[in-house]
């Protein structure tokens, strides 16, 4: 499956929800988003008479995610629709894509005060957590956000490019802070990874198949807000 954007026309169906064991997500999704899911679903034990390596459920969801499931930890998937459950809630395509970076100057003031109403009601780490970070669920229930850089953006191109058919005990770059620091995850015990997909788009738009890197550094006002969060995080820790 290759992820298109969420900028253009999605018609909406409702709710998948994933029960897995180490608890319940749901997501809003797009009829499209549904097709390609059962797609998957239906596939999978075809897949695995085949012995083919394990391919996680992936998709896009219409809350500016990208959602990677190893089905080693999937108890049932449901799918329902906005007239049966009322979905999620979710925001516009261009409002992610503001909060992202809201020091550009493309974007209009009644967009950016929108926003700055959003970031006020949920706090800023919510806020940032939903644009610039990507969460790491582990088979222990453990969450781990990264910044979304290169570096991991690299790795989910790459899962994406080999149509997320991941042998067990890949370890996978999801961080990287140039020669200083890198952070891998043990895939095999990774139950959910979800990657805010305006940012993984504005990352991979110009990659070849080939795996050419492309830097797109962040932008330096959410550099600092991201880097303040973190050392936060790690005094509390």
């Amino acid at each position: 499956m290759s992820f298109s954007s969420n900028a253009g026309p999605n018609t909406q169906f409702g709710t998948l929800v994933a029960k897995m064991t180490i608890g319940v997500r749901k997501y809003p999704i797009s009829d499209d988003a549904r097709v390609a899911i059962l797609r998957q679903v239906i596939q999978y034990n075809h897949l695995q008479q085949r012995k083919i390596a394990n391919r996680w459920l992936n998709f896009l969801s219409l809350d500016n995610k990208i959602t990677l499931i190893n089905p080693n930890f999937i108890k049932s998937v449901e799918l329902i629709g906005d007239d049966v459950h009322p979905m999620p809630q979710y925001y516009r395509s261009e409002i992610y894509r503001a909060l992202d970076d809201l020091d550009a100057s493309g974007i209009s003031e009644e967009l950016k005060s929108e926003c700055e109403i959003i970031v006020s009601k949920m706090g800023e780490e919510e806020a940032m957590r939903m644009v610039y970070y990507a969460r790491v669920t582990y088979d222990s229930g453990e969450d781990e956000w990264n910044i979304l850089d290169d570096g991991a953006a690299a790795t989910f191109f790459g899962l994406e490019a080999a149509s997320f058919a991941i042998p067990q005990s890949t370890f996978a770059e999801i961080e990287e802070e140039g020669y200083y620091r890198a952070r891998f995850a043990n895939l095999k015990h990774v139950a959910v990874m979800e990657v805010p997909s305006d940012r993984y788009h504005k990352l991979t738009r110009n990659r070849p198949i080939t795996l050419r890197r492309r830097k797109m550094p962040p932008s330096n006002l959410n550099r600092a807000k991201a880097q303040r969060i973190q050392a936060d995080a790690a005094r509390e820790d």
